[in-house]
């Protein structure tokens, strides 16, 4: 809801689980989707008496990763304290986090906003702390009883919270940043962020303040002269990058009506509801007291020397925005195509290596225009349509590129080399030898292309007179009868030639 008196003012956090075998302070397995419930669990997660938390190395290590690629600061020490509420989802009745000196801090990233436009968000922190379990409620058929059932499989799988500055302006906006932190750990392999899994969840905090009447200070909001600012609503957990756009947007509006009746906005949590498109209140907001936040007593101070950081580091590759800035200028490819080759590490990958084998005796440019041709085009829309992905097991790199080869030399028209391909993944038969055979036919239909001709044009008298007529259209048709009999193996402009030969002799 656009609106001149009011800025929009968001901050995002977003909560990512890290791609661990075991979970943050324990050595249960974290493979546990779709396991039976409370199967992987032990005293420590369970919170049981006299169990202690050991943590996860690899888990911490994969945080700093985070950070490293998204410019923060990396503390020289890493504090875990507890964090307190008391829900069934929580069973020590406190969570393992960070507070006041988390990991990672003072970080950004550039997204493209509404414009094209660069537009940088900044990141607040970056910090480790363990996940919950998983709650489902439930009603009894027969009584109408309602009951809850806890899964602790989740609880304590390793999870690093990021939280950004309030400088994200719109939803469209929060969104492209969400997908852009998705892409990021995706492509370091931190997590791999399947928000149908649960393995990714967002929580927008949105404030909607008079225009001039507010200021940005101390990585926060501060109110100009006498102005009272209007209080922050967060929405929990939500579990699609869609729905990050959706719900703030529902949000705005509501808190704009709100103001506009002269009613008072209330901090507060409030859930978002898919299936209606709203946001419904779910409790009052904690504040940070609420939480009574202590150092963890079991816990010592991890020191995290230089070397260690040095040697994280090495585990980063270069990135979406990287990759988008190099193809535009060593591929000169449209900022579509960029945007689309680089969404997934693993599909940048195979791109480049298809480019790298066509480059041979070709412009680099051409080759690449060439490949993003057939990689967005036939290769995406035969993995979409059967759900595969687009790797060498499928798509094996070398039968593709004999079969853009045949293409560009005229030997295969598109249709026919298109037809190829999606055949050998259905049917699971070899390309080399799909190519090999259609060949053959080619070759076998080119000879008797002029018996084929004089077929059709005995056949379509009607069709060959509107010609002579001077219905020049018709030439089309009749290239199609030509095509019908050669079963799609005749080039269609070696047909035409012949044909307009024959029709003009």
């Amino acid at each position: 809801m656009e609106n001149s008196k009011y800025d929009i003012i968001i901050g995002l956090e977003i909560h990512v689980q890290s791609k661990t075998l075991s979970k943050m302070f324990c050595s249960c397995a974290t493979n546990y989707f779709e396991k039976e419930p409370n199967t992987h669990v032990c005293p420590t997660c369970l919170g049981l008496p006299g169990a202690l938390p050991v943590p996860n190395k690899r888990a911490i290590e994969l945080c700093i990763l985070l950070g490293l690629a998204t410019q923060c600061d990396i503390d020289n020490e890493i504090h875990f304290d507890r964090k307190h509420y008391f829900y069934p989802d929580l069973p020590k009745g406190y969570q393992i986090s960070q507070y006041k000196r988390p990991i990672c801090s003072d970080g950004y990233i550039d997204i493209k906003d509404e414009d094209g436009k660069k537009y940088t968000i900044g990141i607040e922190r970056i910090h480790q702390e363990e996940d919950v379990a998983k709650s489902t409620h439930h009603t009894e058929s027969s009584t109408g009883q309602k009951y809850s059932l806890i899964d602790y499989n989740k609880s304590g799988v390793p999870l690093i919270e990021i939280v950004s500055k309030p400088n994200i302006r719109s939803a469209y906006q929060a969104k492209e940043y969400a997908n852009r932190i998705r892409q990021i750990v995706r492509y370091l392999r931190i997590s791999d962020a399947d928000m149908e899994k649960g393995q990714m969840r967002c929580e927008p905090n949105i404030s909607i303040q008079e225009k001039g009447k507010w200021e940005y200070k101390d990585n926060g909001i501060a109110p100009i002269g006498d102005y009272k600012l209007n209080t922050k609503v967060e929405v929990k957990n939500i579990g699609s990058i869609s729905a990050v756009e959706k719900s703030i947007k529902y949000e705005i509006e509501r808190i704009i009506n709100t103001i506009e009746k002269g009613e008072n906005i209330i901090q507060q949590t409030r859930g978002w509801n898919a299936d209606k498109g709203i946001t419904e209140f779910q409790r009052s907001k904690e504040t940070a007291d609420d939480y009574r936040y202590m150092p963890d007593p079991d816990i010592p101070i991890i020191e995290i020397a230089q070397k260690d950081i040095e040697r994280i580091s090495k585990e980063i590759v270069e990135l979406p925005n990287e990759k988008i800035e190099r193809y535009q200028k060593e591929y000169d490819l449209s900022d579509y195509d960029c945007t689309v080759l680089t969404a997934d590490r693993e599909i940048s990958n195979y791109f480049e290596d298809i480019v790298s084998l066509l480059t041979e005796g070709k412009d680099i440019q051409k080759a690449a225009k060439l490949a993003s041709n057939w990689v967005t085009g036939a290769v995406f829309s035969i993995a979409n349509d059967k759900k595969i992905d687009i790797n060498e097991k499928n798509f094996p790199k070398e039968d593709l590129i004999e079969l853009i080869k045949r293409f560009e030399d005229g030997t295969l028209t598109r249709n026919k080399a298109e037809e190829l391909l999606r055949r050998s993944i259905d049917k699971g038969n070899p390309l080399p030898k799909l190519i090999k055979n259609a060949i053959n036919e080619a070759q076998k239909s080119a000879t008797n292309l002029g018996d084929i001709v004089n077929q059709v044009i005995k056949e379509n008298e009607k069709a060959v007179s509107d010609y002579k007529s001077g219905k020049q259209t018709t030439i089309g048709y009749l290239i199609g009868q030509v095509m019908q009999k050669t079963k799609g193996t005749a080039d269609p402009n070696e047909a035409k030639s012949v044909l307009i030969e024959k029709l003009n002799g």
